[in-house]
């Protein structure tokens, strides 16, 4: 199975933000439909060719260091995914570029003189030839689409309220609105990585038409899950796809908004 893309879809805005805390890689409007990965033969896959890795993060710490955290973050594992492209994706290569991540943030908070509070949720794909390797800490999320079927996958929140919808406390409409929603039980931040414990998955089961939907929560506040999938399963282009969950957050969200909308196709 050889897996592809079509041309990936982004959303980048700032919403009711005074300054735009998200930041997402590739950078906005650089995405390309790219070629096919090379397979190691072992069950995972090497992506070697760029186009391949897309990050989503969402900064937290207050005006400009939300900005910092998430932009260096961004950097710091896009840069080792390249630097080391043609190792197999596993959940070390996770743990690593993350140490990275966090490694970049120490230096600014010790050059800084002061620990800054600064932090950013991650969530990330790599789509190698034939599986396609998907992490996140925080409360960004990851979708796997499937038109006519739904949502095939989707990552847990690292959040307060999430372990109350986990215990049986509240329920996923309760836990949308929820006044402590915004308490994140795990970030990538200064001096985190002996507590990091990031989702992480390796999808095999992808069909043709399929679809992976990286967000911040700016969108998952605004867009309840069966409206997300209705949309990206409607037979429309995929830029429309995203206009319309770009019109949704616009008139709902409090927040920053930013995602990408990655359509796949697969040769078997």
């Amino acid at each position: 199975m050889n897996i592809n893309l079509r041309k990936p879809q982004f959303c980048y805005e700032i919403g009711l933000r005074g300054n735009n805390e998200d930041y997402i890689y590739p950078a906005p409007a650089t995405a390309t439909a790219t070629g096919t990965a090379t397979g190691t033969g072992t069950g995972t896959a090497t992506a070697t060719e760029a186009g391949r890795l897309f990050l989503v993060c969402d900064g937290m710490g207050g005006h400009e260091d939300g900005e910092v955290a998430s932009k260096t973050a961004t950097e710091a594992i896009s840069a080792y995914w390249a630097e080391h492209g043609d190792e197999p994706d596993t959940e070390q290569k996770v743990m690593n570029a993350i140490a990275s991540a966090i490694s970049a943030m120490d230096r600014l908070v010790k050059k800084a003189g002061k620990d800054k509070g600064m932090g950013t949720t991650m969530t990330l794909a790599s789509i190698g030839a034939d599986t396609i390797l998907l992490a996140h800490t925080g409360d960004s999320r990851i979708y796997q689409i499937r038109p006519a079927a739904g949502i095939i996958y989707q990552s847990t929140d690292h959040s307060y309220v999430q372990t109350l919808v986990d215990a049986g406390l509240l329920t996923l409409e309760e836990a949308r609105v929820h006044p402590m929603n915004n308490i994140i039980t795990q970030v990538i931040q200064p001096g985190s990585l002996k507590l990091m414990q990031p989702e992480v998955a390796v999808v095999r089961d992808i069909e043709e038409g399929d679809y992976l939907f990286l967000c911040t929560d700016g969108i998952t506040e605004s867009i309840s899950d069966d409206t997300l999938a209705d949309i990206i399963s409607r037979d429309i282009p995929d830029d429309e796809k995203m206009k319309q969950i770009k019109q949704i957050c616009s008139e709902n969200s409090r927040d920053n908004y930013s995602a990408y909308l990655i359509p796949l196709t697969v040769q078997k």
